[in-house]
């Protein structure tokens, strides 16, 4: 077994431990108190149920939605789901409620929904539950002006757009038009593409950062393309322009000899920045690098500097990445979606039914990958 199919394994593993030993409850209020990074774990778990059929996957993803569920309306509205951090409110008025991770979390959990039997009692209250926060969100809705951040600092905000609600907005309309196969879902993902395409501002660094913005962003693009442009061959070009000159250049400007991006999110005031240290791994590393994963194995022509950049930074995934450690789930969440994406895309959704099987160029890539890992292996012996 390679290393990165070991490290498919153990960290899915180990939260599925975590799950059945724990449960999500305790998870949520003493190990990681963030819906967004649970809802990347759901991905995984509905895309490695989809490749194994192995229920234990299955059943963990099943006890988190179940929590989410339980929990909505907990927090503000009855419909907003709660996205976590602890955060109190005042007059039931959220101290900071963001559009942009409940919608990860909604993502989520049409990920598992897609996953279940339709009449699994649990569908029913999915398909309810995030019908009822979309119908809340849409306050903030701007259309091809994005969405706006949601509650900030006590404040009410529903005039600005907020660049990272925009692209998790593409990828939770492109799964609620996968699930329910409404049209005006479909146009309302297509809106914020268009605030995607013209209208973000990749660098900016208003809650987020340029390595934050493109990791959520390259998420963005994938189910825009296979889902929302589907055969709109126009806009198909757009977003394959998007994705190779706003993001891939950038990522081959600033990846460290190690493989991985530094981190750069300092603070939440425009232009808010201290000194990159260059030997801080990104945690958002991990989520850039899925999408530019699948652009550049199904939608991108060949590229040998784009290879040797991501075998660079799966090389350092396997080097140090350490399964279980709790204090690392952040960045572990983006890291399983990342391995899946190189290892079994087709499982992942809302996507993956859209990806070709096979993919000769990429197979012998990985080909020569692992024959450099047995290599590495023999000079230890």
């Amino acid at each position: 077994m390679s290393l990165i199919t070991e490290l498919r394994k153990s960290i899915l593993g180990g939260y599925v431990d975590s799950i059945r030993n724990e449960g999500p409850m305790y998870i949520f209020m003493k190990v990681a108190a963030t819906g967004y990074i649970h809802s990347f774990y759901m991905r995984a778990l509905a895309a490695e149920w989809k490749r194994t059929h192995a229920e234990k996957y299955l059943d963990a993803a099943k006890s988190w939605v179940e929590l989410n569920i339980r929990l909505q309306g907990t927090y503000g509205d009855p419909a907003a789901l709660n996205m976590g951090y602890l955060f109190e409110t005042k007059d039931n008025i959220p101290q900071s409620w963001f559009i942009a991770d409940t919608l990860d979390q909604a993502y989520g959990m049409l990920s598992v929904a897609a996953a279940l039997d339709p009449h699994d009692p649990l569908y029913i209250k999915i398909l309810d539950s995030v019908l009822r926060y979309d119908k809340y969100i849409q306050q903030w809705f701007l259309g091809t002006d994005g969405f706006s951040v949601g509650y900030l600092d006590g404040e009410y905000s529903a005039k600005a757009a907020y660049h990272t609600a925009g692209s998790r907005g593409v990828c939770y309309y492109a799964a609620m038009y996968k699930v329910f196969g409404k049209e005006t879902f479909k146009e309302k993902g297509l809106a914020l593409l268009e605030y995607v395409l013209n209208k973000l501002d990749f660098d900016s660094n208003f809650h987020g950062s340029p390595l934050h913005n493109r990791s959520y962003a390259s998420d963005a693009l994938v189910s825009a393309y296979y889902v929302l442009a589907h055969d709109d061959q126009a806009l198909r070009t757009r977003i394959k322009n998007k994705m190779s000159k706003e993001i891939i250049p950038w990522a081959l400007r600033n990846q460290t000899e190690d493989g991985f991006w530094p981190h750069d999110r300092f603070g939440h005031q425009p232009g808010a920045m201290r000194k990159i240290d260059k030997s801080e791994m990104g945690p958002y590393s991990w989520g850039m690098a899925a999408g530019i994963e699948i652009f550049a194995k199904y939608i991108l022509p060949p590229d040998s500097n784009v290879e040797t950049m991501l075998d660079r930074a799966y090389a350092w995934l396997e080097n140090n990445l350490v399964p279980g450690d709790i204090h690392r789930w952040g960045y572990h969440s983006w890291a399983i979606l990342a391995i899946i994406a190189r290892l079994s895309p087709n499982s992942l959704f809302p996507f993956g039914d859209f990806l070709p099987s096979q993919n000769k160029v990429r197979t012998a890539i990985l080909s020569r990958t692992e024959m450099h890992q047995e290599s590495k292996v023999l000079q230890t012996v």
